[in-house]
């Protein structure tokens, strides 16, 4: 496929393709080949190419695929504009031709990334042992980029360890935006409920509760930003730790609706955040404990009606990020002061 066939060109921006990377990507709005790519001025960059192969000789299949880049592009030209500190945007976009293919396969559409040092993937669970205080800045800064890009009407809906991008001086933004939905319904994932990694997904989600609406996209990242502060620490997905420990209050939970499911979803909760505050208390001293458990608490409590920051009525203010934004500067803060990676 030309996708694979492009290391050498440059492009028409001046980008040499430099080097090929390891590991294709799937998990975007769209498969991908990965390149390094070198500007005119010694800029190193991250491509993503455009990978057709999946849709060879399916014209409804490659038509989608080339709108969800084109809509992904668009969407990173916007929070480009926009100035999203915490979210990846782009150096370049474009085109290349590859002549030794015939039309339309000949076309490869890629953008070009600013390279980032590693993932908190790699980073954090792929390192010789975790480093707590940069896993905790990483967090605050994933709450601040999940805070811009729903002021902008941008749901990611697929935060995840290796959607984390670490950059130079522990600066951490949230990458790969082809699976997020809008609020104008330009998404070509509108309807469908849930359009990223499903290890992650909400637990209602699992009991057949979904919802299209936007304030629930909303409560969607609410609880992945909070699994992800349970899976650094933990290891396991929160959904994951909520469904065995429901499972041993009631075997059969997991075919039952969810409002049926509700009571044994709470109570498993309480159990697993017991135990998650116990690990927080062990690992970083009652304090950073304390505000780690509320924060996980709050963002992937099961009963929908309440996840988010309490007593707020208006489901809009509930579901704001900015109270999670302060809250983990709060824990950065503290981490700081009682060298937790001492």
């Amino acid at each position: 496929m030309p996708s694979r066939s492009i290391l050498g060109f440059t492009t028409t921006s001046g980008w040499e393709i430099t080097d090929a990377l390891n590991n294709k990507l799937g998990t975007g709005g769209h498969f991908c080949v990965r390149y390094l790519a070198r500007s005119r001025d010694g800029v190193v960059g991250f491509l993503k190419a455009m990978d057709l192969s999946h849709a060879i000789g399916d014209l409804h299949r490659l038509q989608a695929t080339v709108d969800e880049y084109l809509f992904e592009r668009d969407i990173l030209d916007y929070c480009k504009g926009l100035k999203l500190n915490r979210v990846v945007t782009p150096l370049d976009a474009g085109e290349i031709i590859v002549p030794s293919f015939a039309p339309p396969l000949n076309k490869v559409y890629y953008v070009i990334f600013e390279k980032a040092e590693d993932s908190l993937r790699g980073a954090h669970f792929e390192a010789s042992g975790p480093k707590w205080l940069p896993a905790f800045k990483a967090l605050h800064h994933v709450a601040i980029g999940i805070e811009q890009l729903h002021s902008t009407g941008i749901a990611h809906q697929d935060i995840k360890p290796s959607n984390v991008l670490a950059f130079q001086e522990e600066q951490y933004k949230i990458s790969d935006l082809g699976r997020v939905v809008d609020s104008e319904g330009k998404s070509p994932f509108k309807n469908t409920h849930f359009p990223g990694d499903h290890t992650y997904k909400p637990i209602e989600m699992f009991y057949g509760h979904a919802s299209l609406d936007f304030l629930d996209r909303k409560s969607c990242d609410l609880y992945m930003l909070g699994g992800l502060a349970y899976y650094i620490i933990e290891s396991v997905p929160i959904n994951a730790s909520v469904n065995n420990e429901a499972t041993l209050i009631d075997g059969h939970v997991r075919r039952r609706t969810y409002s049926d499911a509700l009571p044994v979803l709470v109570s498993a909760y309480a159990t697993v955040m017991n135990r998650f505050y116990d690990t927080c208390q062990a690992k970083f001293g009652e304090k950073i404990a304390k505000l780690l458990y509320k924060v996980v608490f709050e963002t992937c409590n099961p009963d929908i009606s309440v996840r988010g920051c309490p007593g707020k009525v208006d489901k809009s203010i509930r579901l704001s990020p900015r109270r999670y934004v302060g809250m983990f500067a709060n824990i950065v803060r503290a981490a700081t002061i009682y060298s937790v990676d001492k």
